[in-house]
C-alpha cells in the first residue's frame, strides 16, 4: 500500500530517482514529506495501480555502505531493462551492490543503493 525513503538529501534523493525511474514527487511543506509515484505521474488520490510511497529525512544515521544486512525492507521494482538502468544507477551516483544474476523462471535481479545508500532491488521479469 505505501512505502517509505529515508534520505539525507532530498532533492539529491529525488534527482536521482526521477532520472534513473522515472518517479515523480509532490513536496507537502506543512508536513515536510515528499509523496512518490513510481508511476511517473502526480496523483490526486489513491493509485490505481501499483504502490505510492514517500520520502523523508532520515531521523539517524545512515546504513554504512558495507553493512552486511539492509537495516529496513529492502524494495524491488520492475523494470523493463535492467542494463540501462544499472548504467543510470551508476551515472547519478547510486552504486551496484550486486551485479545482475538470472533467477531461472523469474527475471534477472539486482541489487544497488542509491544516492542515500538505501538498499534497491531491481528485478527485469522473465518474459
Amino acid at each position: 500500500m505505501h512505502f517509505e525513503i529515508y534520505v539525507d538529501d532530498l532533492d539529491r534523493a529525488k534527482a536521482f530517482y526521477s532520472t534513473v525511474l522515472g518517479w515523480a514527487f509532490n513536496h507537502i511543506d506543512a508536513m515536510n514529506y515528499t509523496l512518490v509515484y513510481p508511476g511517473g505521474e502526480v496523483l490526486d488520490g489513491p493509485a490505481s495501480v501499483g504502490i505510492n510511497g514517500g520520502m523523508l529525512l532520515r531521523p539517524g544515521p545512515a546504513p554504512e555502505n558495507d553493512q552486511a544486512a539492509p537495516n529496513a525492507f529492502v524494495c524491488t521494482v520492475a523494470v523493463d531493462d535492467l542494463d540501462q538502468i544499472l548504467e543510470k544507477v551508476v551515472a547519478n551516483g547510486g552504486r551496484v551492490d550486486m551485479p545482475a544474476e538470472t533467477i531461472p523462471n523469474v527475471g534477472r535481479l539486482a541489487y544497488v543503493r542509491d544516492t542515500e545508500r538505501n538498499m534497491v532491488g531491481l528485478l527485469q521479469p522473465a518474459r
